[in-house]
């Protein structure tokens, strides 16, 4: 059976805070890992690499350019980005493409149903604090299908400025819950120690 929808969505939260601190080798683990299972389904798995390509070349040269060093391009001279920057901003580019490649994998190939079934059991504990899970499952239910009507078609800006236009929502979002198995459990669990213990060795 596969994992359950709010265990892939917390082996992602704990992916996101862990993957910035590993070293090259490591994310290119993560990378190959990521990358058949991806091939192997329906869709485009690089559309959300083409989607933010612009915040990828700002943070290339923001760090090529930010940074000191010697220059990349010597006849370029002061106007050349430094090399230390233009490798750190590739390292950067990098983690973000594998967090954008993992985000698609665990969370975004959910369900609509599944993904909000997920986040209302993550957000279910939470409901001793004053948060109620059910009305954030609905608002985000609306939001998604706010969305999926945009993106119904050609020219969704054009329609979205249109006075007369409406999007298709429901009055009400009914949520399947899957019972927990101890593995769902057992994973991320696993992680958040081994996240654990990453923090601890390098304080």
């Amino acid at each position: 059976m596969p994992p359950h929808p709010a265990s892939r969505i917390l082996i992602y939260l704990l992916a996101a805070l862990a993957i910035p601190g590993l070293p090259f080798f490591w994310m290119a683990i993560l990378l190959i890992l990521v990358l058949p299972p991806l091939m192997l389904r329906q869709g485009n798995p690089l559309r959300l690499i083409w989607r933010t390509r612009w915040l990828l070349l700002v943070l290339l040269f923001g760090y090529a350019y930010s940074l000191p060093g010697e220059p990349l391009w010597s006849a370029l001279a002061e106007y050349s980005p430094s090399r230390e920057g233009f490798r750190h901003g590739l390292e950067q580019a990098a983690r973000l493409v594998i967090l954008l490649l993992w985000l698609d994998l665990l969370v975004l190939r959910l369900p609509a149903e599944a993904l909000l079934a997920g986040l209302y059991q993550l957000f279910r504990p939470f409901s001793r604090i004053g948060l109620d899970p059910q009305r954030a499952a609905l608002r985000l239910g609306l939001t998604l299908r706010a969305i999926e009507g945009l993106e119904r078609g050609k020219g969704n800006l054009r329609s979205l400025l249109d006075a007369d236009f409406q999007v298709d929502l429901p009055s009400q979002v009914t949520l399947c819950l899957t019972p927990w198995r101890w593995t769902d459990i057992a994973l991320p669990a696993m992680l958040g120690l081994g996240l654990l213990a990453m923090w601890l060795l390098a304080a």
